[in-house]
């Protein structure tokens, strides 16, 4: 069950990534009228949905299936004190939860702004924290940490 459910977090990030990038350029975009949603919102839609995947995928690995975080929870200590261990137990997961934050107040803070501009800007703002968020969390190959781009 692990790998299966590694294999999708894995490439799941590249969905929640992608739609990100697009809801958060299309934040960008700004409509003049004000009483007219905003246009797009099936990117902001698509980009929770793909993040909210993603992280029930990491809950299930974090709270049951991975050897990593099993052994950071059987002795914290030792887990704060192990860069590998610390990252996988503390670091990631603290990145992405500011992530689901951000998109879920950058989706629902800034749809009840009365201007299109206060909305625009929210969403902006908001996405782009998330974006961030989530590429200083990701295990790139290259670091201490490294995991595969792609797990088949």
């Amino acid at each position: 069950m692990y790998p299966v459910i590694l294999m999708i977090h894995s490439w799941l990030r590249w969905a929640a990534l992608l739609l990100g990038a697009a809801a958060a350029f299309n934040a960008f975009r700004d409509r003049a009228d004000a009483a007219e949603r905003p246009r797009g919102q099936r990117w902001d839609w698509a980009f929770m949905l793909a993040l909210d995947l993603q992280v029930l995928c990491g809950l299930l690995l974090y709270f049951g299936l991975s050897p990593f975080t099993s052994a950071a929870m059987g002795n914290m200590g030792m887990a704060l004190h192990d860069p590998a261990l610390r990252f996988w137990a503390f670091t990631h997961v603290a990145t992405m939860f500011v992530a689901l934050v951000a998109v879920r107040a950058g989706r629902v803070l800034a749809m009840g702004e009365p201007t299109s501009r206060a909305r625009r800007n929210g969403r902006c703002i908001c996405f782009g924290i998330a974006l961030l968020a989530m590429v200083a969390g990701v295990p790139w190959p290259g670091l201490a940490n490294a995991r595969p781009l792609f797990r088949l």
